[in-house]
Parts: C-alpha cells; structure tokens; sequence
C-alpha cells in the first residue's frame, strides 16, 4: 500500500475490514477534530477567566495594602532561602522598623538583598499594619494567566491523547478475540489435513 492508501484502507469497503477498524479510523478523526477544535477553545477560556480572578484579586490587593517606608534594622543577608543569585534586586528576608501614626512597628520583610543597616526601603502592610506581600502586577497578572492557557492546552492534548490510547487497547483486545474466533473455526480444518 502507499501512504495515502495506507492511511485510507480504514474507509474503504473491502474484505479484511473489521468493526474495531472502523471504530478506530472514526474515533481518530473525531479526536483530531475535537483537539483542533477543544484545545484553543479551552486555552482561551482558561486565559479569559484567569485573567479576570487575578485582576480582581490584585485590585483587592491594591485596596487593601499600602507601601510605607521602612529603616532596615539589620543589614540583609547577602544569601538566604528566598535570594536568587545573580539577580539585579533580588530579595531577601530582614528585620525592618516603620511608623504608623507616631507608633513605631517592627517585622520582617522582603528588602533587596545586601541593603546595609539604616538603608531606607519601602516595604507593604495590610490594614492591620502587618508586613505583606507587594500587591499582584500587571506582569503576574499575566504570567499567571498565560500559564493557566498552557495548562488547559495540555490537559486537552493529553485527555485526547488518554481516549486514543484507551480506544487503540480496545480495538487492539477486539482484534485478538477476533482472530481466536477465526482460529477456532479454522484451526480444527488445518490439523485435520495434517
């Protein structure tokens, strides 16, 4: 067979044909149209509403901290657990003093690696005056969305690829029992002859 006849003998009527071969060639095109169609759809979908939860999330986060201007108390580590070396503003966990309203606070926070004792720096707090992660940006906005796009492209891609392979099984056992029917009726003739 050459390769277009090859690909098509599932369609075509002829005498070696089986129902699991048909099923198979249908559940094939089936698959790749819902994959061409299925995957983009479910990215888009799934970048859509990612963005809209992160963008109200991080405008609740907007309203809800306030950057304030801290002392580090300490010099901050030049290395630690949240650090990554060899980036420019990298960030590392201090003891930082601010004032709120006359009264002095005291926490720890996320200051750019090796600021020096005394070094100003801004840090975010919440309404209750307690250290806090900076707000979501634009950047994490998206990054966060672009990977739920990815996500869902690929959950698609392997839930279609997982009914093909679970199908091929199928067709594969199908196959088997075919062909020991057709040994059981044929088998008896050819030992017979011998």
């Amino acid at each position: 067979m050459t390769g277009a006849g090859a690909v098509m003998w599932r369609w075509r009527s002829n005498p070696l044909r089986r129902t699991s071969d048909t099923v198979e060639a249908w559940t094939r095109l089936l698959l790749g149209v819902l994959l061409l169609l299925a995957a983009p759809l479910a990215c888009a979908v799934a970048v859509q509403a990612t963005y809209r939860h992160e963008q109200d999330r991080a405008e609740q986060q907007r309203s809800s901290r306030n950057p304030v201007r801290a002392t580090l108390i300490g010099s901050a580590p030049t290395e630690d657990l949240y650090t990554v070396r060899g980036v420019v503003g990298a960030k590392g966990k201090a003891v930082v003093r601010w004032s709120v309203r006359g009264h002095e606070k005291t926490g720890t926070a996320a200051v750019t690696v090796d600021g020096l004792s005394g070094t100003v720096a801004t840090i975010w707090v919440d309404r209750r005056n307690r250290v806090t992660a900076a707000p979501l940006d634009h950047g994490a906005v998206v990054a966060r969305s672009a990977g739920a796009g990815v996500a869902a492209f690929a959950g698609v891609i392997f839930a279609v690829l997982g009914v093909r392979l679970v199908v091929g099984r199928i067709g594969f056992r199908r196959r088997l029992a075919e062909w020991d029917r057709a040994w059981a009726d044929i088998g008896p003739q050819w030992a017979h002859r011998a």
